[in-house]
């Protein structure tokens, strides 16, 4: 114990190294975060680390890491998330560092892995300032006819009795308006491609962070040149027509803070780059697990479908009737707190913490869980239990319930994605009855991003008989969620 009643950090109670050593926890960890998490907070408590005697980096590797600590909890949250200077977040893509130094092809790595969340101090604030007028609220709320649009155009393509891989489709669907509303272009011809390219990149990064094959390594290389030479020949074509378009885009390119400072090409290219990537998987995994868990819930599908039916009249949604639709506010809120797009968070300490009974030194690691806060039986009664109604009685507060992440770092586009989660489904669940295939095995894909990674829907009119679209359901999703 310290002169300041603090834990030394080497006393944080730890699993013993596997064969293999610290890498093959870490191998455990990144391969599916959530069950060895789960497996450390039910054996070691709030606070824990990924083995005895300290690792190298998992998260940021090539850094100067004594360990990494896993925290659990509201209060550990709150203590994390305040401390934005003590707490210091890195780059999506860690092998920017270490090993991969000396690789001539760092910086395009460099450049498409750090965005708004990753940058600190007073750069954050920055960049921050000159990105917000982009995302202000009044500005996305014109976005709504856009989105409308193009969900209609979406379900033109559907017809009863259709086989859906409704992943693949919510993939597509964002992308499109991921690239006409932020970008101002029609990405529909090429969205499977688009997104078959952002998806395998995500998929690569927890493997490339700890121990990549040769080819994992050059195909990820690959990728990341793939998507800079795309975003750098946006941003030419974009400085060249954006006279008279109005996209997000455009408005990074032209922006200047009171001194006149603007983003410089790097740098734009990174905020696009997520963009582009994290942003719209995560608002498709969203719609992907709502619809999901609406068809296996009809009671609270027929309350939702009642509403609509009520506020709308089978039309598609008003800026005005979306703000109406509050058993569809809850529906939305409960799908991202049983399975939130984003699974856990991490930072790296900066100067020397405090981490609940602990001491914590400069370059350790800590990982959050969104997950995990989202299914605390003392905040959510019956956690695995999808009861949107829940949300008539709770007001959690933002370190409770965070799929968006709180504090400074917050994510600046939640507004955007809520807009485009709603007015997506407010179109698409007035249309058609999704009903899960028998036999059917829902597995999840987890890094950071929580993701199914198969959802296979037969499509049907909707008739309102939701009882005849529930399932029995198999696969590792059973293990998250608690069907009845």
């Amino acid at each position: 114990m310290s002169s300041n009643g603090l834990k030394p950090f080497a006393a944080i109670p730890a699993p013993s190294l596997d064969q293999g050593g610290w890498k093959a926890n870490a191998l455990r960890f990144t391969r599916d975060p959530l069950p060895y998490m789960d497996d450390l907070l039910q054996n070691y408590g709030q606070v824990s680390a990924l083995v005895q005697g300290g690792n190298e980096g998992i998260m940021f590797p090539g850094q100067n890491c004594p360990g990494t600590v896993f925290a659990y909890g509201a209060d550990l949250n709150r203590q994390i998330l305040t401390q934005p200077d003590i707490f210091h977040s890195g780059p999506i893509i860690g092998p920017i560092y270490g090993t991969w130094q000396d690789d001539p092809r760092r910086a395009v790595l460099r450049r498409v892995g750090t965005g708004l969340f990753s940058l600190n101090g007073e750069e954050h604030q920055r960049q921050r300032r000159l990105i917000q007028p982009a995302f202000h609220r009044k500005r996305i709320d014109t976005y709504l006819d856009t989105m409308v649009q193009i969900a209609e155009q979406t379900v033109s393509r559907w017809h009863p009795g259709q086989y859906l891989d409704f992943q693949r489709e919510m993939f597509q669907h964002t992308l499109t308006i991921a690239g006409r509303l932020l970008f101002g272009q029609d990405f529909s011809a090429s969205a499977d491609h688009l997104g078959n390219i952002i998806q395998r990149w995500l998929e690569l990064i927890p493997l490339v962070s700890i121990e990549a094959s040769p080819e994992d390594t050059e195909a990820f290389l690959s990728l990341s040149e793939q998507i800079d030479d795309q975003i750098r020949d946006l941003i030419s074509w974009k400085r060249t027509h954006s006279e008279t378009q109005t996209d997000v885009l455009t408005e990074l390119i032209h922006t200047r803070d009171e001194g006149g400072d603007s983003l410089s090409e790097d740098e734009l290219i990174g905020h696009i780059n997520i963009l582009l990537t994290a942003g719209h998987e995560t608002t498709a995994n969203a719609l992907s697990w709502t619809v999901f868990l609406l068809s296996q819930h009809p009671c609270a599908m027929r309350e939702l479908y009642g509403e609509l039916q009520s506020v709308c009249g089978g039309s598609p949604p008003t800026l005005d009737q979306l703000g109406r639709l509050q058993v569809l506010d809850r529906v939305i809120k409960e799908s991202m707190r049983l399975l939130p797009p984003v699974t856990i968070g991490s930072r790296v300490t900066a100067a020397a913490a405090e981490l609940g009974d602990f001491e914590i030194p400069v370059g350790a690691e800590i990982v959050f869980s969104h997950y995990h806060t989202h299914h605390d039986q003392t905040i959510y009664e019956q956690p695995s239990r999808y009861i949107p109604d829940r949300w008539l009685n709770i007001s959690p507060t933002p370190y409770q319930y965070l799929p968006f992440s709180a504090g400074a770092k917050m994510c600046i586009g939640s507004p955007f994605a809520l807009l485009e989660i709603k007015a997506t489904l407010a179109v698409m669940l007035q249309r058609f009855r999704f009903a899960l295939q028998e036999e059917s095995q829902i597995d999840r894909f987890v890094w950071v991003p929580l993701r199914p990674a198969h959802m296979p829907f037969v499509l049907c009119e909707q008739d309102g008989n939701f009882e005849e679209s529930k399932s029995v359901v198999r696969g590792n999703i059973v293990e998250m969620v608690e069907f009845i």
